[in-house]
C-alpha cells in the first residue's frame, strides 16, 4: 500500500483470508476451552466412581433404547444370605485432599437389632454408612459378615443381603409400582406387604390410579414423605437381611414414623436395621445408639445411659444440636 501497488484484487484477497484466519483462531480457542471442560468432566466422573480405574469410564456397555429389554435378575434368597452378626472394625475414610471423613469406627450389629447412628450435622453419619456399604472406598478397616471377611463391600451389600435408602431417595418418571419393584418379579401379596410396612395404604386410596399412578420426574407428583416411604417399600419388597436407612423419617410426621418402625419390628423375619436419625421415635426404640462427633465415636450405648453421660446426646434430645463445622462431612 505504501508503494502504491495494492490493488482492488489484493484487498479482496486480504478480506477473504481475514475471515478464514479469524475462524481458525476462534476454532483453536474453542478447542482449548472444550478440552479443559472435558478434563474437568472426566475428573468429576472419576470422583463419582470412587476408586474405579480411569479405564472404567470408557468400558463398553449396552444401551437399550427400544425393543425387548433384558431381564433384571435378582439372586434368590437362601440360607447363605442370612445375617447373624455384622462387625466392622477401625473403619476409616478421608475425602481426597482433605482431613474430612471418619476414623477408627467400630460397629457390631446383631440379628434383629435396631442401631441408630446420630450426631450433629457434619459429624460423619452418612459417610459412615457409605463406607460400610462400599459406596466410598475405605482407607482402613475391615468388615465381617457372620465372621467372614467382606472383600468387596460394594458388590456384597446388595439384596437380598442388604438394602439402602439414601437421604434423598431417587424415583423415576414411571408408575409407583415400577418404582417399588424396579424389575423385581414379586407377587401382589408381597408387594402389598411392602406397601403396608411403609405405611402407604392410605396414600394409595388418595392417588388417582393407585399403584399405577405415574409419579413424574423424580417423584414430583408425590410429597416428600410419600417419596421416602416409596423408597422404603422398595427396600421391604426385596426382603433383605439388613435394612440401612439414612434419615428416612426426616419428612415423616411423628405418628407415621412411629407406625413404620412398629410395623418393621413386628415382622417375624427378624429384620436388622442400621439407621441414621436424630428423631426421638428412633432414639427411643434403638437397642444401641452410636453418637458421632468430628468423624469419631463420641459415645455409644442405650438412650437412658447416654442421656446421663453424654452432653452431645442431651443437646440432641433437647433439640439443641444446630449445624456445626466439624472434622467430618457428609453427616
Amino acid at each position: 500500500m505504501q508503494e502504491g501497488t495494492f490493488t482492488i484484487g489484493d484487498f479482496s484477497l486480504f478480506v477473504y483470508y481475514l475471515e478464514s484466519i479469524g475462524e481458525f483462531i476462534t476454532f483453536a480457542g474453542e478447542l482449548v476451552a472444550r478440552y479443559k471442560q472435558m478434563g474437568i468432566s472426566v475428573e468429576r466422573m472419576a470422583r463419582l466412581m470412587e476408586g474405579a480405574p480411569p479405564e472404567a469410564l470408557i468400558e463398553f456397555g449396552p444401551v437399550y433404547m427400544d425393543g425387548i429389554l433384558p431381564d433384571v435378575v435378582y439372586p434368590p434368597k437362601t440360607d447363605k444370605h442370612r445375617l447373624c452378626a455384622l462387625d466392622a472394625t477401625d473403619l476409616t475414610y478421608y475425602y481426597p485432599g482433605t482431613d474430612n471423613g471418619i476414623e477408627g469406627i467400630d460397629l457390631h450389629l446383631e440379628r434383629g437389632t435396631f442401631t441408630v447412628v446420630t450426631g450433629r450435622v457434619g459429624s460423619g453419619k452418612t459417610t459412615l454408612l457409605r463406607v460400610l456399604l462400599g459406596l466410598l472406598p475405605m482407607d482402613a478397616g475391615e468388615i465381617r459378615w457372620n465372621g467372614e471377611l467382606v472383600e468387596d463391600p460394594g458388590a456384597f451389600f446388595v439384596p437380598p443381603r442388604s438394602a439402602y435408602t439414601a437421604q434423598v431417595p431417587r424415583l423415576f418418571s414411571n408408575s409407583l409400582e415400577n418404582n417399588v419393584l424396579m424389575g423385581l418379579a414379586a407377587d401382589q401379596e408381597r408387594l402389598m406387604q411392602a406397601i403396608r410396612l411403609a405405611v402407604m395404604e392410605a396414600d394409595l386410596n388418595e392417588l388417582e390410579h393407585g399403584l399405577r399412578t405415574m409419579v413424574g420426574p423424580k417423584g414430583v407428583k408425590l410429597s416428600g414423605g410419600q417419596i421416602q416411604r416409596t423408597a422404603a417399600a422398595r427396600m421391604f419388597v426385596r426382603e433383605p437381611e439388613l435394612l440401612v436407612f439414612d434419615d428416612l423419617s426426616s419428612a415423616l410426621d411423628v405418628e407415621t414414623e412411629g407406625a413404620l418402625w412398629e410395623r418393621v419390628f413386628d415382622d417375624p423375619s427378624g429384620v436388622t436395621c442400621l439407621v441414621v436419625s436424630h428423631r426421638r421415635a428412633a432414639l427411643r426404640r434403638a437397642d444401641r445408639i452410636i453418637v458421632l462427633k468430628g468423624g469419631r465415636v463420641e459415645a455409644e450405648g442405650q438412650l437412658d445411659e447416654l442421656l446421663e453421660t453424654c452432653e452431645e446426646i442431651r443437646r440432641l434430645w433437647r433439640g439443641g444440636l444446630a449445624p456445626a463445622r466439624s472434622a467430618a462431612v457428609g453427616g
